[in-house]
């Protein structure tokens, strides 16, 4: 049984704060991010200047919300025109994120205030003193860079292996697993599924060989519940947790009471809103809006990234007063069928209600009668009871049907991708 009973432990300043607290230094902190945008920052004066809004006046959250969105188009269309002039030395590509990448510019400051976040985050997900971690995160994403740091801070000792993500490295993944025996692993939660299913039928169980670990953190892909006990089960460890966030600045960890993760408000300010441009309530899904509460490196304010998030309403029982967002997709994980948004992360909480399909890949398939209402996903497996799915598709995702494409043994790598287009797939359906 997990222990639940403890909550996130404070310490540092910000975890100390009330609501009220929290609130005010927010926006103080919004109201330097402004000015700093608005005078250092061609891009932003101009806009700013077009909309009849002034840094200065910033005086609460409401008044924030005044202020325009902008999208990676914008920044695309603007060219160096609103990149920091003293933005740093290093560059991490937006390649996760929808669209175009652009070069996100970080300096030795910035890096530094998301170190702390990153430890709080392990913290949360059970790191302590003289632990051994083994790091895979994603090398070209901001927030991995932070993860040594961390975790040196923290009194562990780090790990990494020879290799990328890929399913063909898994071998030395492996090797590196069992030679090191790390209690603490930051991983991908594709590579983990292709890693537990490279192993069925063999004699090298994936739990042999992390038999010692404590916590697994994982990014690029949102977990079900279900999908959570999948990964907890097969691999014998004691806990998984969620990590996510962009390279524009936004940063959550989820605690251990797996609410959703919470948002490093010391950070970033992130908002969620409906395609009006009004902030929905908790509970409610939008799109995501990142403002980055650092001056230094690449400026964003009030950043769309495009990604379909919520607020989870009421507060975590952990006690931490820090928001808490789930991440369910981005616009190429998801499909329009008639005027809904399906992401992929709800087709796989329907078709895991059959639990012998938990961890099996799962794909949407973006064909023309989507706009007819007509949803179509590819499992990988055989069918079991496809009548009772394709009622379950329909009744818990509102489509006027569901077309199932069943793969059988043909393994389609798991990975960041969770759409194909219909023509990329010609297979039988049922």
């Amino acid at each position: 049984m997990r222990d639940t009973t403890s909550g996130c432990a404070r310490n540092d300043f910000i975890e100390t704060l009330s609501g009220a607290q929290l609130t005010a230094w927010q926006t103080g902190r919004l109201r330097e991010v402004t000015n700093h945008a608005y005078f250092d920052v061609p891009f932003y004066r101009k806009l700013w200047d077009r909309a009849g809004v002034e840094p200065g006046l910033l005086r609460s959250l409401e008044d924030f919300e005044r202020f325009p969105t902008i999208s990676k188009h914008d920044l695309v269309e603007a060219g160096d025109g609103w990149t920091n002039p003293h933005q740093g030395p290093v560059a991490f590509s937006t390649r996760g994120t929808s669209g175009a990448p652009l070069l996100v510019w970080l300096s030795a400051e910035e890096e530094e205030a998301y170190i702390e976040p990153t430890m709080r985050g392990f913290r949360w997900a059970g790191f302590r003193s003289g632990m051994t971690a083994l790091l895979m995160s994603p090398v070209w994403h901001r927030l991995a860079a932070c993860e040594a740091h961390a975790i040196a801070r923290l009194g562990g000792r780090c790990a990494f292996f020879w290799g990328s993500m890929g399913s063909e490295f898994t071998e030395s993944f492996l090797h590196t697993l069992s030679s090191q025996r790390p209690e603490f692993i930051t991983t991908t939660a594709p590579f983990l599924l292709s890693l537990i299913r490279g192993s069925h039928g063999t004699t090298n169980r994936p739990h042999q060989l992390f038999k010692g670990v404590r916590s697994v953190v994982v990014v690029g892909l949102p977990l079900t519940p279900r999908m959570r006990e999948f990964l907890r089960d097969r691999l014998e460890v004691e806990d998984v947790f969620e990590r996510g966030g962009t390279q524009e600045g936004a940063a959550i960890d989820e605690c251990r009471w797996h609410t959703a993760p919470h948002v490093h408000e010391d950070v970033c300010y992130l908002e969620v809103l409906d395609d009006a441009g009004i902030p929905v309530v908790p509970g409610s899904r939008g799109r995501l809006i990142v403002t980055k509460l650092s001056t230094a490196g690449s400026v964003f304010v009030r950043y769309d990234t495009g990604d379909i998030a919520a607020f989870a309403p009421g507060q975590c029982p952990c006690g931490c007063g820090f928001r808490r967002l789930k991440i369910y997709g981005r616009p190429e994980s998801s499909v329009l069928v008639g005027d809904r948004i399906i992401t992929a992360y709800d087709v796989r909480m329907c078709i895991e209600e059959d639990p012998t399909l938990v961890g099996r890949n799962v794909l949407l398939i973006r064909e023309a009668n989507a706009r007819a209402g007509v949803l179509t996903v590819a499992v990988e497996g055989a069918a079991h009871d496809p009548a009772k799915l394709q009622a379950r598709l329909r009744e818990q995702l509102g489509v006027a049907s569901a077309n199932l494409v069943w793969l059988g043994d043909l393994r389609v790598n798991w990975g960041f991708r969770q759409v194909l287009d219909g023509r990329e797939l010609q297979l039988p359906r049922s």
